[in-house]
């Protein structure tokens, strides 16, 4: 059995170990494919729920939010979205008392109004000398030649906010000649401090993770409207540039994927920043109006702040959808984006070589916990254990140090190896084992089956000396019966005996050596560490008593013949594992203790016993047992006379002093 479960376990070795490697290879293999991607991005999104801090956040960065309450509040005054830029000069003009460090606009004021309100408008914008208005790019689309011109007019508009291009200028590359351009009327663009870039560059899942920092254009590079709005409330205006994993413009560096886009550091959700609601400051700026507010926000709360005026009510917004939210209003991205570019924050993102690396890691883990753990289950649990430890780790490494760690990867990896090798492992060694399993299950009982499977590095097999308990039962008068009795007849009643004494010799833990004709042979102890094997082995055979006293009166009444029994039963020290070789191997127990225990069955036909024990059984007994004294025998082939037991009933404790009941006959 030894050598099959090692030929076994070498065949398993031998092709599992390729379970590693094709699990990393696989998995390598789809690890870009969209599937892949959308459990990742979505274990990443987890993360960033869990590890977003909105105390990190940059309080002044303050949001004037149309909202449902303003936009449909204010709609008998102000007219339907979108509103009259008379309104957005009173902002300007309450904002700019307070000397705030930027305004950003969220919205393209494109069309003309009136020549009125747009030169008033204008005139504000030029006034406060810190507004950043927004443009966005459309790329791909078809264009006709007087498209064309009007195009070349409208990039017009954005070249004076532009630089030069440089060869390692990180962006988001369009071509001239299929991009349409939405722009801020002219003279409104004249007027501003900046111009900003609004289009978004969402993942291939819709949600926003990512912004680009510039956009490359005719040799031109255009700043979004974050960068716009960092550069001019920080004082800097340099392009970015790759340098390895960072973009660099001036002393400012920023961690950028392989594209070259910045992954954004959450701090929150849509909340995140204040947002003041659009109808709030209408009433700080005209109180009178609203006498029933009493919250008001005079124009020194906005003194060095960034103010970006967006909306978020329905129907007047684009929504981008962010890790937190799949309606998210814009200004989300835009408000986040701007506070990483003023504090250097960013998401590092593991290399693509980190996450092969980790692929093969944990491809080898899954592998190792197969081969190293002899229980599946515990093997199962360890590597469980191993991925959700990696999980904690992943996230705390979003959380404390901004790096985004490949999970669902690494994660497959180990779930296909663990999977590759479990199944070759069932297939080789997996199959010995339950073929041993089968094997012992006719002699042991299931729990020491467990046992031996469980502890098959510890035990010698191949011949071990130990003390056991030994037991011997034997038919009385059998050879009468089976002259008596027809064949099949006798059969059926030798099954039904033989089963029901192996149910009670594996309900007290023994092992079943063997059917010696119509006789068994078992002993006690050689699985069952820390328990008294003489006492189980003495219980079993009372019970084996009581037992056949119930089929005795059941084969009574219909009509069979009944049987009687003598036990004995001897504990000392002998030889037990594999006898033999070549073709005939049988696993057995040998030795002087289970002479002795053979020839105590014989005795009981000579005192009219049922069941006789060792004096050496009976030291083991701790004074459990009520026996009576037999006196002291030499049994054949013994040349020391042995005291000798007549077992007759197991106690649950043991008396304050052992008695022993008078002897009913002398020695033999």
């Amino acid at each position: 059995m030894g050598s099959g479960i090692q030929r076994s376990r070498k065949a398993f070795l031998r092709t599992a170990i390729f379970a590693p490697f094709l699990a990393a290879c696989v998995v390598v293999a789809i690890d870009n494919t969209r599937p892949m991607l959308w459990l990742e991005n979505g274990s990443y999104d987890a993360r960033v729920r869990w590890s977003a801090d909105p105390h990190k956040a940059d309080h002044n960065i303050v949001v004037i939010d149309v909202d449902e309450a303003s936009f449909n509040g204010l709609k008998d005054n102000l007219g339907r979205w979108p509103w009259s830029r008379r309104v957005w000069s009173a902002f300007l003009y309450h904002l700019a008392q307070g000397r705030p460090r930027a305004v950003v606009f969220d919205s393209i004021f494109g069309g003309a109004e009136n020549d009125e309100v747009d030169r008033e408008f204008a005139t504000r914008v030029r006034a406060a000398g810190n507004v950043i208005l927004a443009y966005s790019l459309s790329g791909e689309v078809e264009m006709t030649f007087s498209e064309n011109d009007v195009n070349a007019g409208r990039f017009q508009v954005l070249e004076p906010y532009s630089q030069p291009g440089r060869p390692d200028a990180v962006g988001e590359s369009y071509s001239p000649t299929a991009t349409a351009y939405n722009v801020p009327l002219p003279s409104l663009a004249k007027a501003a401090a900046g111009l900003g870039c609004v289009t978004s560059v969402p993942d291939r899942d819709g949600i926003n993770r990512r912004m680009a920092l510039q956009f490359l254009l005719n040799g031109r590079v255009l700043p979004s409207l974050s960068v716009s709005a960092a550069q001019l409330a920080s004082g800097s205006s340099s392009v970015f540039v790759r340098r390895g994993r960072y973009a660099v413009a001036g002393s400012r560096d920023l961690p950028v994927d392989a594209t070259g886009k910045l992954v954004i550091l959450w701090h929150g959700g849509s909340n995140t920043y204040e947002r003041i609601p659009a109808w709030k400051l209408i009433a700080s700026i005209y109180p009178q109006q609203f006498p029933e507010n009493r919250v008001y926000y005079p124009p020194s709360y906005f003194d060095n702040k960034i103010v970006l005026i967006a909306a978020s009510a329905a129907g007047s917004m684009e929504e981008r959808p962010t890790p937190f939210s799949e309606v998210a209003p814009g200004f989300v991205t835009h408000a986040a984006a701007i506070d990483n570019l003023l504090h250097e924050d960013g998401v590092k993102v593991a290399p693509r070589w980190l996450n092969v690396l980790t692929i093969c890691c944990f491809a080898l883990v899954g592998f190792l916990a197969v081969i190293s753990i002899a229980s599946q289950w515990l093997a199962a649990i360890a590597a469980g254990a191993f991925g959700l430890l990696y999980w904690f780790a992943a996230m705390i490494g979003l959380a404390r140090f901004h790096v985004w760690l490949p999970v669902v990867g690494p994660v497959a990896a180990l779930l296909v190896s663990f999977s590759l090798a479990s199944l070759v492992h069932f297939a080789t060694t997996g199959r010995e084992l339950r073929r041993t399993r089968g094997t012992l299950d006719r002699y042991v009982s299931p729990a020491l089956v467990n046992y031996v499977l469980d502890n098959l590095d510890n035990i010698n097999l191949n011949g071990e000396r130990r003390e056991l308990t030994i037991f011997f039962s034997d038919v009385r008068n059998f050879t009468t019966l089976t002259e008596s009795s027809e064949p099949m007849q006798l059969i059926n009643l030798l099954d039904e005996y033989l089963q029901a004494m192996t149910d009670v010799v594996f309900k007290y833990d023994g092992v079943v050596d063997k059917f010696i004709g119509d006789g068994i042979l078992a002993y006690w102890g050689a699985f069952t560490p820390g328990k008294n094997h003489a006492l189980l082995a003495a219980q079993a055979a009372l019970e084996m008593l009581s037992r056949l006293e119930q089929l005795n009166a059941q084969w009574k009444t219909q009509g069979r013949p009944t049987l009687r029994i003598g036990i004995g039963i001897n504990t000392g020290e002998v030889v037990f594992g594999n006898v033999g070789r070549g073709k005939k191997i049988e696993f057995t127990v040998i030795g002087d203790a289970v002479n002795l225990a053979s020839r105590l069955e014989g005795v009981n036909k000579e005192f009219g016993t049922s069941i006789i024990i060792s004096e050496f059984t009976l030291a083991h007994l701790d004074g459990l047992a009520d026996v009576i004294s037999l006196g002291r025998v030499k049994v054949k082939g013994k040349t020391v006379e042995t005291a000798i037991y007549e077992l007759k009933r197991i106690r649950q404790q043991a008396p304050a002093a052992p008695r022993e009941s008078k002897a009913l006959a002398g020695p033999m």
